[in-house]
């Protein structure tokens, strides 16, 4: 008799056990799904990221390598002023200040540039300001490296299974 009561408790049993083994399988193939789409959307973010700030250093990029070389940087300067807006929200306030600093620095320069090639009667004013214009030019242009230096912990490649800390990304 008892062997007959256990088989009629599998019987009972044996579907609500299934559903539930179903079940459990069911949510541990969807947490895995679920952490694979968490790690994707984070590697799409770290790629975008770094995309939009590559923008913001090339342009800076750009300006710095213009100043020396050029007579007029108006288009370099619209186009950093334009990535500078940006910064905010891709960068951190140091590097946006510094940015900023950069910008200031670069439109001086030039001003200062398009005052020098006006025609007027040359002056010991003036010869001290085109010697100062090529010197402010030619430190300008160092910052490069400078640059790159600050750029660095935002720019860096990495393997993309890293951390998030990594990559640049608050993840708070």
């Amino acid at each position: 008799m008892t062997a007959w009561c256990l088989m009629e408790w599998a019987k009972a049993l044996g579907l609500p056990l299934l559903a539930v083994a179903v079940s459990v399988a069911s949510v541990l193939s969807v947490s895995v799904f679920y952490r694979w789409q968490v790690r994707i959307a984070r590697e799409k973010l770290r790629y975008d990221l770094y995309d939009r700030r590559f923008a913001i250093y090339m342009a800076f990029h750009e300006l710095l390598v213009a100043i020396p070389e050029k007579d007029d940087v108006d288009p370099e300067l619209r186009k950093a002023n334009a990535v500078r807006a940006h910064s905010p929200f891709l960068l951190d306030a140091k590097l946006g200040g510094y940015l900023e600093g950069l910008h200031t620095e670069a439109f001086r320069i030039n001003a200062t540039n398009k005052l020098v090639r006006e025609p007027s009667p040359p002056t010991v004013e003036r010869v001290q300001m085109v010697s100062q214009l090529s010197s402010d030019k030619l430190n300008f242009s160092n910052r490069v490296t400078e640059l790159v230096r600050e750029f660095e912990r935002f720019l860096k490649l990495t393997d993309f299974r890293g951390s998030d800390t990594e990559a640049g990304i608050a993840t708070t």
